[in-house]
C-alpha cells in the first residue's frame, strides 16, 4: 500500500471538514465566506503607557474551562482536592512538634497547590481572547464589529497574514495573539461531533498546540461540578498565606460563574481553534496540528 505525502494527508483533512479559512495559513489559505466582513482588528498609536489589569480577568476562568474537554472541570477539582491534602499533610509534619520532613522530602518541594492551577495554556489563552482592548508602550488594538475611525490601521480578524504586512499590523496581531493567529473552520454536520474529538484529542497532549476549541460562541458548565470546584477552591484558599502567588487564581475559581462566552460571533457550522502561547514560534506545527485532526473523520 503507498504511503500518502503530507499533502495529501492535508488536503484529504481540508475537504473533509469543508474549510473556510486557517487564519495565518499561507499556501493552502481558503478565503472566509464573502459574506463575512467583520470583526475587525483597529490598530492605533499611543502615546500613555499600558493600563494594569487584575492577574486573573473577569470571565477568563470560565471561557477555558468552556474551551476544555467537558471532563476537565471535574479532573481539575480532584486535582486541587488532591493537592489541598498534600499540602494540609506538608504543614502539619512541619508544625507538630519535633516532627520535620521526611529524608525524601528534605529538600525544598514545589508548592502542591500550583499544580492544581488550570490548565495553563488555556487559561493563558482565555486572558488573552478577553484581552481587549490589548495595550503595549505605543500601540493600542481594539477588536469590533467595523473599523475605528481612528485607527492608524485596520484589519479583518480572519483576513489571512500577507508576506511583507504593514510592521503596525504585524505587531496588532502578535498582541491580540489569540484572535489573531486563530484558525476558523466550517464544519458540515455530519462531521463535526468526529472533528470536534480529533481537536480535543490534540488538546489533550502536553506537547500540542491546541489551546482552546469552541463550537459555539457562548455556552454554560455544568453547576453541580462548578459548585464543588468553588467549594475546593475555599477550601484551598485556607491554607494559605495573603501574598501567595496562587491566592488570585484561587480567588477567581472560588467565584467562577457558570456561563461563558467568545468576543466574536460563531456561525452555526463554525469551530474555532485558539493556539497556546508556545505555538506562535511554531505556527506551522499548529496549522498542520488542525488540518491533521480532519483525517480522523
Amino acid at each position: 500500500m503507498k504511503r500518502r505525502s503530507r499533502g495529501s494527508v492535508l488536503s484529504r483533512a481540508l475537504a473533509l471538514v469543508g474549510f473556510v479559512g486557517l487564519v495565518g495559513l499561507a499556501g493552502w489559505l481558503a478565503r472566509p465566506n464573502a459574506e463575512r466582513t467583520g470583526p475587525f482588528l483597529s490598530i492605533s498609536r499611543q502615546d500613555r503607557g499600558t493600563v494594569s489589569r487584575s492577574a486573573v480577568p473577569p470571565g477568563s476562568i470560565a471561557l477555558a474551562l468552556g474551551g476544555l474537554p467537558p471532563e476537565e472541570l471535574t479532573r481539575l477539582r480532584e486535582r486541587l482536592e488532591e493537592s489541598t491534602d498534600a499540602a494540609v499533610r506538608r504543614t502539619a509534619a512541619m508544625l507538630l512538634d519535633g516532627v520535620g520532613l521526611a529524608p525524601d522530602s528534605a529538600s525544598p518541594a514545589p508548592a502542591p497547590l500550583r499544580q492544581a492551577l488550570p490548565d495553563v495554556p488555556a487559561l493563558t489563552a482565555a486572558a488573552n481572547v478577553l484581552g481587549a482592548p490589548w495595550n503595549a508602550p505605543g500601540l493600542s488594538v481594539k477588536l469590533g464589529p467595523a473599523c475605528d475611525a481612528a485607527a492608524a490601521r485596520c484589519v479583518p480578524l480572519f483576513a489571512p497574514a500577507i508576506d511583507g504586512e504593514d510592521a503596525l499590523v504585524r505587531r496588532g496581531r502578535a498582541l491580540a495573539w489569540t484572535l489573531g493567529n486563530t484558525a476558523l473552520l466550517r464544519v458540515p454536520a455530519g462531521s463535526r461531533a468526529a472533528m470536534l474529538r480529533s481537536l480535543r484529542g490534540a488538546q489533550a497532549r502536553p506537547s500540542g498546540t491546541i489551546a482552546l476549541v469552541f463550537d459555539a460562541p457562548q455556552g454554560a458548565l455544568d453547576e453541580v461540578e462548578l459548585e464543588l470546584l468553588r467549594e475546593q477552591a475555599r477550601r484551598a484558599l485556607a491554607h494559605l498565606g495573603p501574598g501567595a502567588p496562587q491566592r488570585p487564581w484561587l480567588e477567581a475559581l472560588g467565584a467562577v460563574r457558570a456561563n461563558w462566552e467568545l468576543p466574536i460571533a460563531l456561525d452555526p457550522n463554525d469551530v474555532l481553534v485558539i493556539p497556546r502561547l508556545s505555538a506562535l514560534a511554531r505556527l506551522q506545527d499548529f496549522h498542520s496540528e488542525v488540518g491533521l485532526a480532519g483525517t480522523s473523520l
